[in-house]
């Protein structure tokens, strides 16, 4: 035994050298908690919403506000698209920022509120969600962010296949220049959050030029202006003279660098030739950052980090992991404390669920399944693969280390596994498919509230995984109560029995580690919102150089 544990922690070892690099995916905010029964209310007042803006436009450092100058951010994923109602992961969000604003923001604590719209205004009862839009903002191309091109935007959500990542709206009208009504079907206590998350882009830019040219381009209501766009390379961005924020943007200029490697990222700050540095994850080399006198930017909670994990094809009845047996075999394989540390950078965690310990998914009496080989084979020779069996693990060059530790898990029980590195677009269209011969290693955004997630990318209604996700009901029914709860405790309590489905009853998911990263600025650069709340959201119109 103790044999075999050394082969895998120095296979452990080897795989987090060799894929020494963060990753691409990242979620939104949280849902804010459950809506009470009753009449028609008004989520966030218009005073509330004008509040966080000027919240937005104080500084919190003492020296003063710099006006002008510029700001470069590496990080260590790529730009897909800016046309987000194609968009297949959330980290697309952070590039399409500076130029397209979301209708809502959350806070420190997950609760939405308007931000391009002036209001949200819940009804329970009649199954409604209304926006109200700021009168006079246009975008850049001087056409009116009104309600036409609010409905237009939602609509294009509907049309592009992600209808449940919106809540499935029946119905979105146009009740006057500056108010969208939402119809829904049925109750669900997350509407400000999904709603709040849709992107707007220019309704007359889409028909002047198409929608290929509104995948590499960009035309919003946003502090800056997209100059250009080098596919895996970099975006820069000019500002907004006319930004609705009077005094907004601080910056001339803005750059985001698509850096992956992060000794190069690294020697980039070191160097000065980035302000901001982001997802780092490798404890020597933060190490080496804080040494060099930088400090950590962000907090740490549930919606700042990332889960390593395995996608199974739990669904399959033609390949070995459709067998529920198989995929417990694998799970009594796992090392979890030591898997966690080796592919966390020493920085992260273990974890039986796919969630954080301060999810409302987490469940306090959730347990690791034991670490036992005999056990395993056992269970594999139970399902008809006494001598394991031959498979891939399908990945991202950025979760190599993921997939190449997998790999040397199911080789303690006889499973040889390929590992195949894959483009992202690849990997998202194979999880669009009816089937996949193997495994998917990825990484995926943590939330304190897990309902949308959970929803949009592994449930019924969802996205992708349709053809290899098993979905049984003893996953759904929890997971669809909690987003029709109508108290935060019931939500809580349905979303943990659906975590504890999706993980430890029908092994649709193995989790292989929390991963907290940090983010790093260069002194005297204040207020970007990088990590504050989430993953992705920012404040690129408040963030300044200090005098």
């Amino acid at each position: 035994m103790k044999l075999t544990k050394r082969i895998l922690s120095l296979a452990l070892a080897a795989a987090v050298t060799a894929g020494m690099t963060a990753g691409c995916s990242g979620g939104g905010g949280t849902d804010t908690t459950a809506a009470t029964e009753g009449a028609s209310s008004a989520a966030v007042t218009e005073a509330q919403s004008e509040a966080a803006e000027n919240e937005s436009a104080e500084t919190e450092s003492g020296g003063a506000i710099q006006q002008g100058g510029s700001l470069v951010i590496a990080i260590p994923q790529v730009q897909n698209t800016f046309f987000m109602p194609q968009s297949t992961t959330t980290s697309d969000r952070f590039g399409a920022q500076p130029v397209l604003e979301s209708l809502g923001r959350a806070d420190a604590e997950g609760n939405y509120y308007p931000w391009l719209a002036e209001e949200f205004i819940t009804d329970a009862e009649n199954l409604t969600f209304t926006i109200k839009l700021r009168d006079g903002v246009n975008f850049t191309d001087g056409s009116p962010c009104d309600a036409e091109a609010v409905a237009w935007n939602i609509q294009q959500y509907i049309d592009n296949g992600k209808a449940s990542e919106i809540g499935t709206p029946e119905e979105v009208r146009v009740v006057d220049d500056l108010t969208v009504e939402i119809q829904y079907g049925e109750w669900a206590n997350n509407w400000d959050n999904v709603i709040g998350d849709i992107f707007i882009c220019s309704k007359e830019a889409y028909e002047k030029n198409g929608e290929e040219w509104c995948q590499t381009h960009a035309v919003g209501t946003g502090p800056f202006l997209l100059e250009s766009f080098v596919m895996d390379n970099k975006i820069t961005y000019t500002k907004n003279e006319n930004y609705r924020i009077e005094g907004q943007p601080y910056l001339d200029r803005l750059e985001i660098d698509m850096i992956t490697d992060m000794n190069t990222m690294m020697s980039a700050l070191l160097n000065n030739e980035v302000g901001i540095a982001m997802k780092f994850e490798n404890e020597a080399i933060i190490n080496s950052i804080k040494q060099a006198g930088f400090e950590s930017i962000g907090t740490r909670n549930a919606n700042v980090a990332d889960i390593k994990h395995i996608i199974w094809n739990s669904k399959s009845d033609k390949h070995p992991m459709g067998d529920l047996r198989v995929r417990q075999a694998v799970m009594h394989a796992i090392q979890w404390d030591e898997v966690a540390n080796a592919l966390s950078g020493g920085l992260g965690e273990a974890t039986p669920l796919f969630c954080t310990k301060d999810s409302w998914a987490y469940s306090p009496d959730a347990e690791f399944y034991e670490y036992d080989l005999d056990l395993a084979k056992q269970l594999l020779a139970e399902a008809g693969y006494p001598d394991g069996f031959e498979t891939t693990i399908y990945t991202k060059s950025t979760d190599n280390d993921t997939a190449t530790a997998f790999q040397a898990i199911l080789a303690q029980i006889g499973i040889k596994a390929e590992v195949n590195t894959v483009d992202s677009s690849v990997l998202a269209a194979m999880q669009a498919e009816d089937d996949i011969d193997g495994f998917i290693a990825n990484r995926g955004a943590s939330k304190m509230d897990f309902t949308n997630n959970y929803i949009r990318l592994y449930s019924s209604e969802g996205i992708k995984n349709h053809g290899i996700m098993l979905r049984p009901p003893e996953f759904e029914e929890p997971l669809f109560a909690a987003r029709s709860a109508k108290t935060l405790e019931e939500k809580k309590e349905n979303l943990q029995k659906a975590a504890k489905a999706l993980v430890q009853d029908y092994v649709m998911i193995t989790p292989l580690a929390v991963v907290y990263y940090e983010a790093f600025a260069a002194p005297g650069l204040e207020d970007s919102g990088i990590y504050e709340v989430s993953l992705e959201q920012w404040t690129p119109e408040a963030v300044h150089w200090t005098e």
